[in-house]
């Protein structure tokens, strides 16, 4: 009788071990998992008035070893509320698949709230605004699925103030375009112009430029996200290319990411095709000058034709007047 006790203590005291061996391994392994971490949280426009609509922009990073897989509704991968003066409000009716974030370890992903969402932020008083901004992931260990961590969030606080239009003095307030609308509009990429209280920076992966705070620079330049302020960039890089009719017939080597102004005239009705619009397609939401048929980006090899008609074409009678047709071959390194 006496042995069998023994044993049955000694059996369960190797129990009691494993499952705290068990336990501490896995308490090892989150210890040992970084957060996911939200970064240059910027609202726009910059300058937010009484009744105006805005977004909040920012940067989601994945600083774990394992895959992380973001939450992304209708409403976007952004959850955000508001202490006071301003509100959220269901904007549309979502009848869309969202697309899924998943980020590899080191990944950033930049999101605004004005993309693929169904809500709108409202300015409805004037006076300083605290929100907060949460975030929803799961992280995957593809390795073993018992160490994948389900339903985390982490949130970051942005305050910023919302103006009584009627009590503005001096003037109009002149609005800073974002960084990207500049840069897609022909403004080459040093000559952008940040909102007060932010830095002007350039992507490393398509030479694009950023605005940030100050206080995120070290970071974003030590994970590889921005070029360090010392490097220069060369003008080729910086800047959207003109595109006209003399490059018809050519074959044009962009760099990846890099934007082009199709500027064919307008003496013609142009109708642009791409045969690849997964790798050349035109920039949404940027106004170009007369002439000009829109800004497009380059990530890949891609055919560009144009057709011209004249103006008279389309009268009664029509002229006599033959159609042109434009080409160009891209290709990105």
């Amino acid at each position: 009788m006496t042995k069998n006790r023994i044993t049955i203590n000694t059996i369960a005291s190797i129990l009691v071990v494993s499952i705290l061996v068990l336990a501490n391994s896995k308490l090892v392994q989150a210890e040992k998992m970084e957060t996911v971490e939200i970064l240059n949280l910027t609202v726009e426009p910059a300058s937010i008035n009484v009744g105006d609509t805005f977004s909040i922009n920012g940067l989601i990073m994945n600083n774990s070893n394992n895959t992380v897989s973001v939450h992304n509704g209708c409403a976007g991968p952004f959850s955000v509320t508001f202490d006071d003066h301003a509100s959220v409000t269901m904007e549309k009716v979502c009848n869309w698949m969202p697309i899924q974030i998943i980020l590899k370890p080191g990944d950033s992903r930049e999101v605004t709230t004005s993309l693929g969402s169904n809500l709108a932020y409202n300015a409805d008083s004037s006076g300083i605004v605290n929100g907060n901004v949460t975030v929803s992931y799961d992280v995957i260990n593809e390795l073993n699925s018992d160490l994948s961590n389900m339903d985390n969030t982490i949130s970051k606080s942005i305050s910023f103030t919302i103006n009584d239009k009627n009590n503005q003095a001096n003037g109009e307030h002149t609005t800073i375009l974002s960084p990207l609308k500049q840069f897609k509009s022909g403004i080459n990429a040093k000559n952008i112009q940040c909102n007060e209280g932010l830095e002007l920076v350039i992507k490393t992966h398509n030479s694009s430029p950023a605005c940030v705070k100050p206080t995120t620079v070290e970071k974003l330049v030590s994970l590889g996200w921005i070029k360090s302020p010392e490097s220069n960039v060369s003008e080729e890089e910086s800047s959207t290319k003109d595109i006209t009719l003399k490059d018809s017939g050519k074959s044009i080597t962009f760099k990846t990411g890099q934007s082009f102004l199709l500027k064919l005239g307008e003496d013609f009705d142009w109708n642009v095709q791409v045969d690849n619009q997964d790798v050349v397609s035109r920039a949404l939401n940027i106004m170009v000058i007369r002439g000009a048929q829109g800004v497009y980006e380059a990530h890949g090899h891609a055919t560009l034709t144009a057709v011209g008609d004249p103006p008279c074409l389309h009268s009664d009678p029509p002229c006599k007047i033959h159609s042109t047709i434009f080409t160009l071959d891209i290709e990105v390194t």
